[in-house]
């Protein structure tokens, strides 16, 4: 059961977004952190997705992920409540008939149903459309709030109402399960020991590399990974050099992993399971030749987080079952950290990293955040690398290599679509010899400028305020407006890398976009803003309206 601690983990959350989004209220702010970790998106486009308000039809956020392939909706309801008292409190019921009211018309496809609705639900209806068409197009219908799940009787009228849908869902996400992901220490220098099995281990030595694989009992890894202030938690520091930065999450996979680990076939874990690889600065091994004790300093798992963290819980939910499995353990010593992130980015794992983390280790990220620290900015490599600094001082790697890929590269629609490429296949693009901290961070500023203007249609239409035409484009197309700014300089022949002349042009590059997009609008009755903005002809429309 969620206690003081995780509703304090969240509320961390929901008032850094409220610092960086004053005009959002508590229960959209708790959307926009939902949204960031449930669909891996940042928070500006979490914003842009918000629909709560008036003629909302019950849904709050509504997120279209059509990245990679995919073709999957995801409708959210929130429920944020003001103390922590309150959080013992179930999700409301009262908005369940609106969504699935909501997910009839949808389904159905009737634009009839959807006319009274806000102009932010209607521009997503439009696209949504787009979607079903497609196959395998999913909806989910995601339930967030920082107190209690939905009553069963809610959760099983749900599951009847959806029944009759073979690619409908809904998911609940209360305090105990968003807590879970808000997990962050410092990463202190570990010592640690583990031992051997009889004389089942490896030892091999190349140049100034070492390798020890052995088989281990699974209560040395759970010991190992054990905080020393708070033996009933994990010690998050021992994953720090892990590509990715752990969530404990408990999702099919480590569930499965979990259950393995205790039922009546647990000696099939060795052969089921991956292992682990720890790298450390030095290791040294007993000499007894059976269950020689290791101990390993500076010592870091790199590989194999899901697994530790599930045999942790396997052990508090079952200790006595635990301590029959067996699993395989690769040592790595080394003092070089071009090896270790080399280990880290090539060693696999159960569940997909995020590219983005698997560069943040990489040379150069880390030269920039040391010429972004003597220009007075935090360059945040990992994601929430600096979450206690000034928000307006942190640049986020991610965050700043898209906004750089619509406006130095010149790949509006890439980094409209598919921001992910930023640190996949666009990562030598975008990171190349010609990038740098000044380019990144003029990039990063003039988004943020386009994005003020956007705050402000946003408000527009939360007040019901008359908009003029064109203005919603600002919601799908902030990255035109920023690629239209690198046109327009272009064109008159200005700096691009001088913020302030740069900054003169943004309201010139947004009216350019403006009028494409009225025109669109006009020219198609069945005018999608997401298709419009992620096809690579708007880029060339933008091209010539500046010219």
């Amino acid at each position: 059961m969620a206690n003081r601690f995780d509703w304090n983990a969240l509320e961390e959350r929901i008032t850094a977004v409220l610092d960086e989004y004053p005009e959002l209220s508590r229960t959209k702010a708790l959307s926009v952190v939902a949204a960031c970790e449930l669909f891996d998106i940042d928070s500006e486009e979490a914003v842009d997705a918000i629909t709560d308000g008036a003629n909302d039809r019950g849904v709050d956020l509504f997120f279209i992920d059509d990245r990679d392939g995919r073709n999957d909706i995801h409708l959210m309801q929130a429920k944020c409540v003001e103390t922590f008292d309150r959080s013992k409190r179930n999700f409301p019921g009262n908005e369940v008939d609106k969504i699935i009211s909501f997910i009839n018309d949808l389904s159905a496809q009737d634009e009839s149903s959807f006319q009274n609705a806000n102009e932010l639900i209607k521009t997503r209806i439009a696209d949504a459309f787009e979607i079903l068409k497609q196959a395998k197009a999913t909806i989910t219908v995601h339930f967030v709030g920082n107190c209690k799940g939905l009553v069963q009787d809610e959760r099983d009228r749900l599951e009847n109402a959806f029944s009759r849908y073979r690619a409908i869902s809904f998911e609940m996400h209360n305090l105990d399960s968003l807590s879970d992901y808000f997990l962050e220490k410092q990463a202190p220098n570990l010592s640690r020991e583990i031992s051997a099995i009889d004389n089942n281990f490896f030892d091999r030595t190349d140049q100034n590399l070492r390798g020890i694989v052995c088989t281990v009992l699974a209560t040395d890894i759970v010991e190992m990974i054990r905080s020393k202030e708070n033996p009933s938690e994990v010690e998050p520091s021992i994953f720090d050099q892990n590509v990715r930065v752990y969530l404990k999450r408990r999702n099919r996979i480590n569930k499965i992993i979990i259950s393995s680990a205790l039922d009546e076939e647990n000696h099939m874990f060795w052969y089921r399971n991956n292992g682990i690889t720890m790298t450390c600065d030095k290791m040294e091994m007993g000499p007894s030749r059976r269950n020689p004790k290791i101990s390993m300093q500076n010592v870091q798992i790199v590989n194999g987080g899901q697994t530790s963290n599930c045999l942790f819980e396997a052990w508090q939910e079952n200790s006595e079952r635990v301590a029959d499995v067996l699993l395989l353990v690769r040592i790595i010593e080394t003092t070089s950290e071009d090896i270790k992130l080399a280990i880290a980015e090539s060693t696999n794992s159960q569940t997909p990293i995020n590219v983005r983390d698997l560069k943040a280790n990489d040379r150069l990220q880390r030269q920039l955040e040391l010429t972004f620290a003597d220009m007075g900015y935090f360059y945040e490599r990992k994601k929430g690398q600096f979450a206690n600094e000034d928000r307006a001082m942190r640049i986020d790697a991610l965050d700043a290599g898209q906004a750089f890929l619509a406006y130095g590269v010149g790949l509006p629609e890439v980094a409209k679509k598919d921001r992910g490429r930023v640190f996949g296949d666009l990562y030598e693009t975008v990171f190349s010899d010609e990038v740098s901290a000044q380019k990144l961070l003029v990039s990063h500023q003039l988004i943020a400028a386009v994005n003020q203007r956007k705050t402000e249609v946003r408000r527009k239409i939360r007040e019901e305020e008359q908009l003029e035409p064109g203005r919603m484009a600002l919601v799908d197309g902030a990255f035109h407006a920023l690629f239209a700014i690198r046109q327009l300089g272009i064109e008159r022949k200005i700096d691009l890398w001088d913020f302030e002349a740069a900054n003169q042009l943004v309201d010139d590059a947004i009216s350019a976009v403006e009028t494409l997009y009225k025109e669109a609008v006009q020219r198609d009755e069945n005018f999608s803003s997401n298709r419009f903005f992620k096809e690579a002809r708007t880029k060339d429309l933008v091209t010539r309206a500046v010219a």
